[in-house]
């Protein structure tokens, strides 16, 4: 859904500073399955383009809430987490179709196609992330889970509705592995900010350091190894042998950054690899015809595997 222009410049004249601001083009520049992200640019007005967020009404991560999203940024506003700037947040569906923000437009590269990227420094952020003063940043709106357990619970319950709406709830690999990671609940931790979606296309660079970090549609409060499993997930659907998860090159850089061990990640891995599988099936239906790059064979095996950790 890439809204016409004029919509958006008739809105856009009625925030402050851009009442002479005149729409050139609304280009999608996001192909993943975050909220919808436009380039927005303009002739005229304080800025020479700026960032349109729409708010999805299907896909891997929903239900989506671009509001939430918005003021999630505003909020980290005030801390050392590089994020754009919020200039405007819209609630009303009525201007463009949808609820949606406007950003300020980061002219850098995602991490994936930066030529100066550096992985530590992505490391660095994400320990920075996880390190943040939540409630002096106001953040308790994202919801302040009673316990580790707690908040793991409600993860778990979240990418279950998304298995019924996916059509995958009586998929016999992912009930399983859903039962046996409920009866695996970690009761240590901590709880603290996560991204939620730390893979790499989020962090852009510019001198070898993260500039900002976009999307956080799926930010919450719970424990910040959450975050993690999801890199070692992914690592090892990419091709990472299967071993310790303590000792795979993501969490010795992160416990490195932190100044900590971050703990047991054996839930956390095998967690993600369930939520993959659930993703796999949410993609396939949403994902615009594509399919998933990674295979439920590949992805089953790496679960199995996981899960076995687990006792």
């Amino acid at each position: 859904m890439v809204p016409r222009p004029a919509d958006f410049e008739r809105w856009l004249n009625r925030q402050p500073g851009f009442g002479d601001a005149r729409v050139a083009s609304i280009t999608p520049v996001d192909g993943g399955a975050s909220n919808i992200t436009c380039r927005v640019e303009l002739l005229s007005g304080r800025e020479p383009r700026v960032c349109l967020r729409l708010q999805r009404e299907r896909g891997i991560f929903e239900p989506y809430d671009v509001v939430r999203e918005g003021r999630v940024i505003a909020a980290l506003a005030a801390t050392d987490v590089p994020v754009p700037a919020v200039i405007a947040i819209e609630a009303d569906p009525g201007p463009l179709g949808a609820p949606f923000i406007v950003l300020e437009w980061v002219d850098a590269p995602h991490m994936g196609m930066a030529p100066d990227a550096d992985f530590d420094a992505f490391t660095r952020m994400v320990a920075r992330i996880h390190a943040v003063d939540w409630r002096g940043a106001g953040l308790e709106f994202l919801g302040v889970p009673g316990s580790v357990r707690e908040a793991l619970a409600g993860e778990l319950d979240a990418v279950e509705r998304r298995m019924f709406a996916f059509g995958c709830a009586g998929e016999p690999m992912l009930r399983d592995a859903l039962e046996r990671l409920r009866a695996a609940l970690p009761g240590e931790g901590r709880i603290g900010l996560c991204q939620g979606d730390i893979n790499v296309f989020n962090y852009l660079f510019r001198g070898g350091e993260v500039v900002a970090v976009v999307d956080w549609e799926q930010a919450k409060l719970s424990d910040p190894r959450m975050d993690l499993g999801q890199l070692l997930a992914l690592s090892h659907l990419k091709g990472a042998p299967f071993g310790p998860a303590e000792r795979m090159p993501f969490a010795v850089r992160y416990a490195a950054a932190a100044g900590k061990e971050p703990g047991d990640l054996r839930w956390f891995r095998a967690a993600w690899l369930w939520q993959l599988g659930v993703i796999h099936y949410g993609w396939r239906r949403y994902g615009n015809g594509s399919e998933p790059w990674y295979g439920l064979g590949q992805l089953g095996e790496l679960l199995q595997m996981a899960l076995a950790e687990l006792g």
